[in-house]
């Protein structure tokens, strides 16, 4: 059963040696990773136009961002859902894309 926990991810986020997200999970694994510490970081949209990251496990690849590791296993059924841009926030942010766009462009 798919359990839903909407609060920011609990676990420390491991990396690239950069800083970067891992771009598949053979990277991960040749840095030693399980995968069951292996997990997908995927960006959502709300029906309210808030902006959701959400962390599941690795076989997600639609809206992906990356890869990232952790030093806990899961289950492979839990996913942590975290709130990263309001809806306020957002239509902040597409309001001034669309002005520096418009100006731009003339």
């Amino acid at each position: 059963m798919t359990t839903i926990i909407e609060k920011e991810f609990p676990f420390n986020e491991l990396r690239m040696p950069t800083g970067d997200y891992y771009d598949n999970s053979t990277q991960m694994m040749h840095a030693g990773f399980e995968r069951s510490q292996m997990w997908s970081v995927v960006e959502a949209d709300g029906d309210d136009g808030a902006e959701y990251l959400s962390y599941g496990p690795v076989h997600h690849y639609v809206n992906l961002l990356g890869y990232i590791a952790t030093a806990e296993h899961h289950d492979g059924d839990t996913y942590y859902i975290e709130c990263w841009k309001t809806a306020e926030e957002a239509a902040a942010a597409d309001d001034y894309v669309e002005e520096t766009s418009h100006e731009h462009s003339m």
